[in-house]
């Protein structure tokens, strides 16, 4: 476990980890303030580090293309331009083109463990806040959907992980689900047995039309949103319900009205 003590303001984000150091984001990049001492800077592109550097001096250059700056000052048991190149190296041989300004240097075997073991948690503290230790993989795009006076007048089926539903799309921000939908009883957890964030979306919707519930079935049309919404408030989401909702024979509300 790590612990953090975080402050956070318009311009810069502070982060102070287990008295192992502390690390400063900044988001506002005419005016850094002076470094006083030796640190490690990183130059954030997007969710990237594209340079990596150690010591007092920041390059403009670099800077000018840059998001994001993030500053890490260390413990005195960490040897910063060490850690540096630690970090550079797992960048690279994660895909990403991170380059290092500084002179590269070999790692002492004796020193790796101790060196290795930071940097997994400089990483881990980095992922938290949003920047990625390895290549990210652009997504597909996602598909595009769109009403018509045909699909609105189609009834659209659920039968999924124990939750039974019927769904009239009446408007392009209006379905209806009709009265007597079945709705998945028992919650889904995290591994370590939290609530997720689409178990508590559930929970809200719910409770926002409880008058219209009982013993987990509607009593009542309820209109929501989108597609979306609708897996959200049945059975809590965690799959694509474009290809849940499927008319009497089996064909999905997605193959209506996908935009090709």
């Amino acid at each position: 476990m790590i612990k953090l003590a975080v402050e956070i303001d318009k311009k810069r984000t502070t982060i102070q980890f287990d008295d192992q150091g502390a690390i400063a984001i900044y988001r506002e990049l005419k005016k850094i303030p002076v470094l006083t001492e030796d640190e490690l800077l990183l130059y954030f592109k997007g969710r990237e580090a594209q340079a990596i550097d150690y010591g007092q001096k920041i390059d403009k250059k670099v800077l000018k293309e840059a998001d994001s700056l993030v500053t890490i000052s260390v413990p005195w048991d960490i040897e910063g331009q060490i850690l540096a190149q630690q970090m550079l190296n797992v960048w690279q041989d994660n895909a990403l083109k991170t380059s290092g300004l500084f002179e590269s240097q070999k790692i002492a075997a004796n020193y790796f463990p101790v060196v290795e073991n930071y940097q997994k948690e400089l990483f881990e503290i980095l992922a938290t806040f949003g920047y990625e230790n390895e290549k990210v993989k652009a997504k597909p795009a996602k598909a595009q959907h769109r009403w018509n006076k045909q699909v609105s007048e189609i009834p659209f089926y659920i039968d999924y992980n124990d939750s039974k539903g019927e769904v009239i799309w009446q408007k392009r921000n209006e379905m209806v689900l009709k009265a007597g939908a079945k709705l998945k009883q028992e919650m889904p957890l995290n591994k370590d047995g939290s609530i997720g964030f689409s178990a508590r979306l559930t929970e809200k919707l719910r409770a926002d039309h409880a008058d219209k519930i009982s013993d987990f079935t509607t009593t009542e049309d309820i209109v929501l949103k989108s597609v979306n919404e609708i897996g959200i408030f049945l059975y809590y989401a965690g799959t694509n319900g474009w290809l849940v909702l499927k008319d009497k024979d089996g064909k999905t509300i997605d193959e209506y009205t996908v935009v090709k």
